[in-house]
């Protein structure tokens, strides 16, 4: 019998002395950390959330800067007219107006100017009281506020403007 010799060719494996290969140890760090910022991340984006809707001041320190300012414009004011859906005042020969413009009040001077004093308003009227002016406000959620504005001289004692 015959032997026939046939070699075989050897695969070898060359490992490289100097690289470590991923350890389990390692896999397992990898994930924790990748847990702990998936998990922070609703956090995160509730953060960014509260402080965006912070920023946004509420209607009741917008109505109240309203309100200072149509108080002002009552002080200065040498003539007020006072029509339904809006007033005007002359202050030193210039006249100033309050009127809706789309769902906000805007106010101008000498029908020039487009400055928002309140937004997401859907109604509100002006009306002459004794000495002064009433205004209801509906904003628009539904919430209702009024305001009573007199004239200076009515409560100093002097005649209206």
């Amino acid at each position: 019998m015959r032997h026939v010799c046939v070699t075989i060719p050897k695969r070898y494996v060359y490992q490289r002395k100097d690289e470590r290969g991923f350890t389990l140890i390692e896999a397992l760090l990898n994930f924790s950390l990748f847990c702990m910022i998936s998990f922070s991340l609703p956090f995160v984006m509730k953060g960014f959330f509260i402080i965006k809707h912070e920023l946004v001041p509420p209607r009741y320190y917008e109505w109240n800067l309203f309100s200072e300012s149509i108080r002002k414009e009552l002080r200065e004011a040498d003539a007020v007219v006072v029509m339904p859906q809006q007033i005007s005042f002359v202050v030193e020969g210039e006249t100033i107006l309050y009127e809706k413009y789309n769902q906000s009040i805007r106010r101008r001077v000498n029908n020039r100017g487009h400055e928002i004093v309140l937004q997401e308003v859907s109604q509100f009227t002006f009306s002459s009281i004794n000495q002064g002016v009433h205004m209801e406000l509906e904003f628009a959620g539904g919430e209702k506020v009024e305001g009573d504005f007199f004239y200076p001289s009515a409560v100093d004692g002097y005649t209206s403007p």
